[in-house]
């Protein structure tokens, strides 16, 4: 519902300046190539549909993040160290590729109830979470709460 407030209101924006004979028509570019993906036929597995984050629309034609592609991409080759900042909730800091990276706040002390590196933000420990509070998101925003809603 999120996604179709938005799309109608730019659509009726859209049609009332089109409308206006005082604005001037823009050229719209199209598109010169287009890309042949196969489509998946069958019903996707119980597995597939459990690793879809893994998959690729390209190579397997389920519309995946291409995780393997990735990993097979970063496969010999040597990373750097990176701080990355999660704009984002549910995150799991116990996750076997997370929880040996996950940044900890040196200046506070985990649980005493006290801002100890007077930020504003109490125990804030891997960071804050504006929805949720002190790094550890609320149950409604995990993915797993979805999950087991849907079934």
């Amino acid at each position: 519902m999120r996604i179709l407030k938005p799309i109608f209101v730019t659509a009726l924006a859209v049609v009332a300046l089109a409308s206006c004979s005082s604005v001037k028509k823009l050229a719209v570019p199209t598109m010169k190539t287009a890309v042949t993906i196969a489509v998946k036929k069958g019903a996707v597995s119980e597995e597939q549909s459990n690793q879809w984050a893994h998959a690729d629309l390209v190579m397997d034609t389920i519309p995946g993040m291409s995780v393997d592609k990735a990993y097979q991409f970063l496969e010999g080759k040597k990373g750097v160290t990176v701080v990355v900042a999660v704009i984002d909730s549910g995150i799991d800091i116990e996750h076997e590729d997370l929880k040996d990276n996950i940044w900890t706040n040196p200046k506070e002390v985990a649980g005493n109830g006290i801002d100890d590196d007077k930020n504003g933000y109490v125990d804030d420990i891997h960071g804050w979470n504006f929805l949720g509070g002190n790094g550890v998101a609320a149950p409604e925003q995990l993915e797993i709460t979805r999950l087991i809603a849907k079934s």
